[in-house]
This record gives C-alpha cells, sequence and structure tokens, in this order.
C-alpha cells in the first residue's frame, strides 16, 4: 500500500486536497524545550506531512510557522502545499 498526501485526502470546494492524517503540534510548554516543536515540524515535512494541527493555546504557532517558512525558502515545499488548521 503507498501511503502518500495524494491517496490518502479529502477533496476541498476549493479543488485543494487535504490530506487525511495531520501531525499535531502539541507540546506541554512547561516542559518543552524551545527549539523542539520547529524541529519536529521540520522533520516532519521532511518525511511527508503536509497537514499541521496547532492551536494558540499550545504557545508554539511561532515554532511551527518558523519551520514551514524553513523549508519553503530552503525548496523541500510549496506554500501551497501546506495545510494549518489552527483553533
Amino acid at each position: 500500500m503507498n501511503l502518500n498526501a495524494e491517496s490518502h485526502s479529502v477533496p476541498l470546494s476549493d479543488g485543494n486536497h487535504i490530506p487525511l492524517l495531520g501531525f499535531g503540534t502539541y507540546g506541554d510548554p512547561r516542559t518543552t524545550p524551545k527549539g523542539t516543536t520547529s524541529e519536529c515540524v521540520k522533520l516532519a515535512i521532511d518525511v511527508g506531512y503536509r497537514h499541521f494541527d496547532g492551536a494558540l493555546m499550545y504557545f508554539n504557532e511561532y515554532e511551527v510557522g518558523q519551520a514551514i517558512r524553513e523549508k519553503i525558502a530552503d525548496g523541500t515545499v510549496k506554500r501551497e502545499d501546506i495545510f494549518y488548521c489552527g483553533k
């Protein structure tokens, strides 16, 4: 079985397809060292994740965004391929 974003996604009304499997970005802000979230998100992008779940209350949205920006800048991924679902 070939697990990838194209074959395991749901079509949206605008023609895009959102991957069914997302990478959760929660880490207890009291015990998660700074930089950990950023490194995890970059690794997730490297292995194929394109759907990310986050929230303001996780206190790490900056690191998630920073990691995504770095991966766009280095050519690993395009912005239009990334889905960030915040709450």
